[in-house]
């Protein structure tokens, strides 16, 4: 099995049968453990590339095609969109990227087809046009969706809620290779010999981008040989998605619900946070319940809790949207990061944006407000609702933050107390916080876009 092979039969179950991106390529590597290092680098990078870029690849492809993409076999319209990818994205020889095209299309069964598939190659080299030429007289939304790769109706979307230069802002930061970062378990490990101890393995280690404690890591190979993540000591968590759980402000003894938890990230955190609130304890304080709706997800949070090792957690089996009745009005801290359209990952998960519907957006705002309902009825009198999500869609964020305080008793309540002196500072942040809720864009906060809102029950009188 060679790179491109691989790489070739991953597009085919993303591109064709529309199967997750992050799911095919766990699957497909993991079938190739002695795959050499560069062979699975160049595997990766291929189809993430041809997935992060593929309506600008078919756009490319129509232009020195006289059969459209979407008429096109779909082996061949993969070999030609990863041969495209590889003459504008990549440092790869044309006559190799029209070679091993050829040599794929013969594989696949096609022979018949491979004198097309080197001519349309072949057109390409002799014609390297410019992008920002070949678009600058389009209307703005086909602009964007094809320098940038995303579908025109969603496009659209961002432009009525951004306007152009952030949308564009937005647009060219999803394209960027995101940072890796992690969160020190604090209560395990301090954060100097944490951070030593990287660097003794050979890891190249900086600062976050706002939140204290937060670590940017890179030179990695494979996470599971680094032995500080082995042993516990750090989970990998962007910066916005420990914003939750530090705007949650918790206290020693807490009891913690976190109703989407997989794959227990803030759980954990919450767990770190408790624990380190009470250093006089000989257990852990207060105590997380992390839930989730299938066994599956459980097993995400089941692998990172035996890794982390902490001993106030406990899992339980739950469909976010049903009561719990024996938790009614008990819980201090309610974490409701819940299922969204994911629209500010997408430099993450770039297939996001395929997937991705008006119809499925007005559906998920629908389920969002069912979760919240049930969320809002385990909140204690005094006690805090967080909700969050990882998108930048206001009907998700600011609409349902504005329906939780209209429609479920509960009070908005200041972010800046808890906000890490970065954001506290940025001033166009600040009106929002003050009024309980944050959105953070991508191409702005150096972290995912991400939204976070908090919500108190008034004390009954």
């Amino acid at each position: 099995m060679t790179s491109r092979e691989l790489a070739l039969t991953m597009l085919l179950q993303i591109a064709e049968e529309k199967k997750f991106c992050h799911r095919v390529l766990a699957e497909q590597l993991g079938k190739y453990p002695d795959l050499d290092r560069r062979e699975r680098a160049f595997a990766v990078r291929l189809c993430e590339g041809v997935v992060e870029r593929m309506l600008t690849l078919d756009f490319l492809i129509a232009r020195c095609s006289s059969v459209r993409p979407e008429k096109q076999k779909p082996v061949v319209r993969n070999i030609l969109r990863m041969g495209f990818y590889q003459l504008r994205y990549m440092d790869v020889p044309a006559s190799a990227v029209c070679n091993e095209a050829v040599k794929l299309v013969k594989k696949r069964g096609l022979a018949g087809l491979a004198g097309f598939v080197n001519g349309v190659l072949r057109t390409a080299v002799r014609r390297p046009e410019s992008l920002s030429d070949i678009t600058k007289e389009m209307p703005a939304g086909e602009r964007l969706s094809v320098l940038y790769s995303v579908p025109l109706w969603l496009t659209e979307r961002f432009l009525e809620w951004y306007g152009g230069d952030s949308t564009e802002s937005m647009f060219r930061a999803f394209l960027e290779v995101p940072p890796l970062t992690a969160r020190i378990n604090l209560s395990r490990c301090g954060a100097d010999e944490c951070r030593q101890r990287l660097e003794a393995e050979g890891l190249t280690v900086s600062g976050g981008a706002c939140v204290p404690g937060a670590l940017r890591l890179s030179g990695i190979d494979t996470l599971g040989r680094v032995g500080a993540f082995r042993e516990g000591l750090l989970q990998i968590q962007d910066e916005s998605s420990m914003l939750p759980v530090l705007c949650a402000g918790l206290k020693s003894g807490d009891y913690v619900i976190d109703c989407c938890a997989a794959p227990g990230g803030k759980a954990l955190q919450a767990a770190d946070l408790l624990v380190c609130g009470c250093p006089e304890a000989q257990e852990e304080s207060g105590l997380v319940s992390a839930r989730d709706i299938s066994e599956y997800k459980l097993s995400r949070i089941r692998e990172n809790l035996s890794r982390c090792g902490f001993r106030n957690v406990e899992l339980l089996l739950w469909d976010a949207c049903s009561i719990r009745q024996e938790d009614v009005g008990k819980a201090d801290v309610v974490l409701a990061d819940l299922p969204c359209s994911g629209l500010g990952i997408i430099s993450r998960k770039p297939d996001i944006k395929y997937h991705a519907s008006p119809e499925g957006l007005s559906e998920l705002i629908k389920l969002q407000r069912q979760m919240l309902r049930t969320a809002a009825e385990y909140v204690k009198p005094g006690g805090v609702l967080i909700y969050s999500t990882c998108t930048v869609n206001p009907a998700e964020n600011r609409e349902n933050a504005e329906w939780i305080e209209r429609e479920l008793g509960l009070r908005a309540q200041s972010l800046l107390p808890f906000l890490p002196e970065k954001l506290r500072s940025e001033e166009a942040l600040v009106p929002e916080a003050e009024r309980g809720r944050l959105q953070l864009l991508p191409q702005t906060g150096g972290t995912d876009g991400f939204f976070v809102s908090r919500f108190v029950r008034p004390l009954e009188k």
